[in-house]
């Protein structure tokens, strides 16, 4: 209806805001789409940083019920570090969406160079330490960076 449009340009509008002030040039090269308060990402940026940086500025605006970010990194790595992340990447979702108690849609995860981000909304410090520690118990995961917050509100 139209308060979820209004309700969604919001979002964008946040988010964008805040993307340009954490850097000006990722604004071209990367796209939003919100949809009920679902947050879709597209585009590219150099570093996989900005990725990691632009998923948890969505997951800071009031309202953000999802985040799908599927920006490309045009870094070069090697090939054995971008099985190793994917693979981890992929047991740890796994983990998290098999955990009953745990609501996945309200987690991002990403894993660069042998590091776990995380980011998102936990209902509670104990979903938070269960997303935390499927991380810690993935393969070659070696570091995990904790961007979840705690928030009572209905997502």
């Amino acid at each position: 209806g139209l308060g979820t449009t209004i309700n969604d340009n919001i979002i964008k509008t946040k988010i964008s805001n805040l993307i340009f002030k954490l850097d000006k040039n990722l604004i071209p090269d990367t796209k939003i789409v919100v949809n009920n308060g679902s947050v879709l990402f597209t585009g590219r940026v150099t570093f996989p940083q900005n990725k990691i940086e632009i998923t948890k500025l969505a997951w800071s605006v009031k309202g953000v019920k999802e985040v799908n970010n599927e920006i490309q990194i045009v870094d070069k790595s090697s090939i054995k570090n971008i099985a190793r992340d994917l693979a981890s990447l992929g047991e740890i979702r796994a983990r998290v969406i098999s955990d009953k108690s745990i609501n996945s849609l309200n987690f991002s995860i990403d894993v660069v160079n042998d590091k776990a981000y995380l980011s998102g909304v936990a209902k509670d410090k104990s979903e938070m330490l269960r997303v935390k520690d499927h991380a810690v118990s993935a393969r070659f995961v070696k570091e995990v960076f904790n961007y979840i917050i705690l928030d009572n509100d209905t997502r």
